[in-house]
């Protein structure tokens, strides 16, 4: 039975005749004595670097560009091809489509711009246009600034109809060696057509029309084109290698990127000025947003990731960040994703905790997306309890190959508890045989561990309910039940293991 808080982990860790090792192979018996830990970043940069090789191990994602920033402390790395089988890891100069990470420049711009008092949150943002729009207002209240940076605009169709075709074309390749025959212009004509059905400010609906307003705002307010406007605060964050829709131009660095059914993706090309989607950027100038982030006492930064909108479905809104909120451990922090045609990226911040993380994949599968998400968790785990290190990574493989031998390590070091987490042997042997069960595939392997926990835990109802799971999935349905009937000996309220049984006696 999975535990409702279960994180599963991997690991790098290997021992031998029962003498402890460090995390490179050799003994460090100093290491395991020193309570300065913050000198072994390395440590957890080397379970980072593991838990990335299994994801492109499983085959579902060609790379993987990640980094992480912890107390200061700056690590990234490449995993992976660009292209399966063409040797072409990524690296520093390799370009990635950002996809909607884009609309955080335009949130920081946004926020430039309130702490300037050249624009209020609350302002009726046909202030600002040029034109007449008596449309943009749901029962005499009009759509805000505030409501562009949240998704709260209101429309009745989340996007005028003409550029919902032009996006469709756009993802289908069709604009890919074509000019294309929509502009802003376009857009802000087709805009006089768009019907309110909710009263702006209540309502979330993700989309990118607030964010290419915005940039035109912006444009109206500094008399300035968005693209130079995104350029000057690019150039106050050192970032050299950033580009706004310059696509032809770095055609030479910019990663390939493949669909969900493995086709090479067309780029994610946008019509309109940018402020939704349509940036490229390396990995090492995304670091620099996030060390701006982290590092920097800058006004903009409080401003720009105040809360401005949550309601009861959990959508939590900054300008343009979301994803918002206050952990138990981790204090505050934000996030934003992006997901260009065949590119996933991730960036997320903890400035309570003093970290932050990025990792960008160029798949686009269901199965690739799951991995992404599995790996973005993990790292993000590690990174809260750090210093600590995580010991179901640590010994995972060891528990694989002799779990007699790992239980005895384990006794050892879980007494650790001021350099290591997750110390509970019971709760670890449960989380890593679901990790092999589902993260990795590895239905024999999590088996062969659930029958050691049994062994060593007879009395553990929960791990005969995780044993019982793990036959079932191997369409060992006469194992299954046996295992399920003797976590309900234990637990006669073990409704999970009732519910399984009643299930495989209809087969």
């Amino acid at each position: 039975m999975k535990n409702l808080h279960l994180i599963l982990f991997l690991f790098f860790y290997t021992q031998t005749n029962a003498q402890v090792k460090d995390l490179h192979g050799s003994p460090d018996e100093t290491y395991f004595a020193n309570n300065d830990l913050g000198k072994h970043f390395n440590k957890l940069t080397n379970l980072i670097d593991q838990y990335a090789e299994n994801e492109i191990k499983k085959g579902n994602i060609n790379s993987i560009a990640l980094a992480i920033y912890k107390n200061g402390e700056i690590f990234h790395n490449y995993y992976g091809e660009i292209d399966k089988n063409n040797q072409n890891k990524p690296n520093d100069n390799t370009l990635y489509e950002i996809a909607s990470i884009s609309k955080v420049f335009v949130g920081s711009l946004a926020a430039k711009a309130v702490l300037e008092k050249r624009i209020k949150l609350d302002d009726d943002i046909r202030m600002y246009m040029v034109e007449k729009y008596p449309n943009l207002e749901y029962q005499g209240i009009p759509i805000t600034i505030k409501n562009l940076l949240t998704h709260t605009l209101g429309f009745k169709t989340k996007i005028p109809e003409k550029l919902a075709e032009v996006n469709k074309k756009t993802t289908e390749g069709y604009y890919e060696n074509r000019p294309f025959d929509y502009n802003m212009s376009t857009f802000l004509e087709e805009l006089k057509t768009v019907e309110l059905d909710k009263k702006p400010g209540t309502v979330y609906d993700y989309n990118s029309i607030g964010s290419e307003l915005m940039s035109y705002i912006l444009e109206q307010v500094y008399h300035k084109t968005y693209k130079d406007l995104l350029q000057d605060f690019l150039n106050e964050l050192d970032m050299k290698n950033t580009y706004l829709q310059n696509y032809q131009e770095h055609k030479k660095y910019l990663a390939n990127s493949y669909t969900s059914s493995g086709e090479l993706a067309p780029l994610d090309k946008n019509p309109l000025l940018g402020g939704g989607y349509g940036i490229i950027t390396t990995l090492p100038d995304l670091i620099k947003l996030m060390k701006f982030q982290l590092g920097s006492d800058n006004p903009l930064i409080k401003e720009s990731t105040k809360i401005l909108f949550e309601d009861d479905e959990d959508n939590v809104m900054g300008y343009l960040w979301q994803d918002m909120g206050f952990g138990k451990e981790e204090g505050f922090y934000y996030s934003k994703t992006g997901d260009a045609n065949g590119v996933r990226s991730g960036i997320l911040i903890s400035p309570d905790s003093k970290y932050g993380q990025i990792v960008i994949i160029n798949n686009k599968s269901d199965l690739a997306i799951n991995d992404w998400e599995i790996l973005f968790n993990k790292i993000e785990t590690d990174l809260i309890k750090y210093p600590k290190l995580n010991l179901q990574s640590v010994l995972k493989s060891q528990f694989i190959t002799n779990p007699q031998l790992a239980k005895k390590s384990f006794d050892v070091l879980s007494k650790k508890e001021d350099i290591y987490f997750n110390t509970n042997l019971q709760f670890t042997l449960n989380s890593l045989g679901y990790d092999l069960l589902y993260n990795d595939k590895e239905v024999n392997k999590a088996i062969k561990l659930f029958e050691f926990a049994t062994k060593e835990y007879p009395k553990n109802a929960n791990l005969f309910d995780s044993l019982g799971e793990a036959y079932f999935v191997n369409k060992d349905y006469k194992k299954a039940i046996l295992n399920y009937k003797k976590s309900l000996k234990l637990n006669p309220n073990n409704e999970n293991a009732k519910k399984q049984i009643s299930e495989i006696n209809k087969f």
